[in-house]
C-alpha cells in the first residue's frame, strides 16, 4: 500500500501543474485578439492522464494569464481526482491535513481565489487554493516549488523564463542540486485547434546506484493539454480558446 500511495503522489508531482474543473459559467466568452504569438499561450488548459497505481484518472489545470504589455506570464495550477482538488493541499499557511494515508501542508507558493480577481491568502468559503506560478519573460523570475501534495518542501529552487528564437516557445527553469532542470512551454498550432505541451527536462542521471551521474538535460515527461471555456478561479472571466483563425 504504501509502494502505490508513492507511486501516486509521484505521479502527481510529474504533472506539476495542476488544476480545478470548474462547470459553464453562462457568461458570453471574451473573445480571443492576439497581439503577438505569445497570447497563443493564454487560456484554460485542461489534461487527464492515467495515474499508475490507481484505477481513477488524474486531471491537471494551467490557467495561464498572459500581459502583453510587461510580459508577464501567471498560471494558476490544480491537480484534480473524481472531483477533488489533490494539489496543493486545500489548507492555509501553517495548516495541514491528512491525504491518501499521508500528511500534507500548505503549499508555499498556493494563493487563495475565489473570482473576485485577487489572489487571497485566509480561506473564504468561496473558492479554493492553487499553486501560483508567474514569470516576466526575459526579466523577474520566481521561488518554484513543485506542484504536489507533501508534508515539508524543501526542493524548491529559482527559476527564470525566456521567450525562445521562434518567438513561441517558452522555457521556464533553473539550477536544482547543481543541475539545469527547465520545462519547455508551447501552444501547438493546428488548423482545427490549438493545444499546449509542456515538455520536462531534467539531469539524465543523479542516482549514483543507477550508474555514472550524467547531468545531461533530458525529457522526463511531456503533456499535452486542451482548451477549454471555463471561468478563470481568479476572476471569473471566461475567454475564448486560442485560434489561428479569429473568427
Amino acid at each position: 500500500m504504501k509502494k502505490r500511495v508513492t507511486i501516486f503522489f509521484t505521479v502527481v508531482a510529474v504533472l506539476s501543474i495542476a488544476f480545478l474543473i470548474a462547470g459553464c459559467s453562462g457568461q458570453t466568452a471574451v473573445p480571443f485578439e492576439p497581439t503577438s504569438l505569445v497570447d497563443y499561450h493564454d487560456g484554460y488548459w485542461v489534461a487527464t492522464m492515467d495515474a499508475p497505481g490507481s484505477p481513477f484518472p488524474v486531471t491537471a489545470i494551467n490557467d495561464m494569464h498572459v500581459d502583453s504589455e510587461t510580459n508577464r506570464i501567471t498560471v494558476y495550477a490544480q491537480t484534480r481526482m473524481l472531483g477533488r482538488v489533490i494539489t496543493p493541499a486545500q489548507v492555509g499557511p501553517g495548516e495541514c491535513t491528512e491525504s491518501n494515508g499521508q500528511t500534507v501542508c500548505f503549499h508555499p507558493d498556493a494563493v487563495y481565489l475565489n473570482g473576485s480577481g485577487q489572489e487571497l491568502m485566509e480561506a473564504d468559503g468561496n473558492g479554493s487554493w492553487w499553486v501560483k506560478h508567474s514569470w516576466i519573460l526575459g526579466g523577474e523570475g520566481y521561488d518554484n516549488c513543485e506542484a504536489r501534495p507533501a508534508e515539508t518542501y524543501d526542493n524548491c529552487f529559482w527559476v527564470e523564463g525566456d521567450l525562445m528564437e521562434d518567438g513561441l516557445t517558452m522555457k521556464i527553469g533553473g539550477e536544482l542540486n547543481g543541475a539545469e532542470n527547465f520545462n519547455t512551454r508551447m501552444p501547438v498550432l493546428k488548423e482545427d485547434k490549438v493545444t499546449y505541451l509542456i515538455t520536462r527536462f531534467g539531469p539524465t542521471n543523479m542516482d549514483p546506484d543507477a550508474g555514472e551521474i550524467d547531468l545531461t538535460p533530458t525529457v522526463h515527461f511531456v503533456l499535452e493539454s486542451e482548451c477549454r471555456e471555463e471561468a478563470s478561479a481568479f476572476d471569473n472571466v471566461t475567454r475564448s480558446c486560442p485560434t489561428l483563425t479569429n473568427e
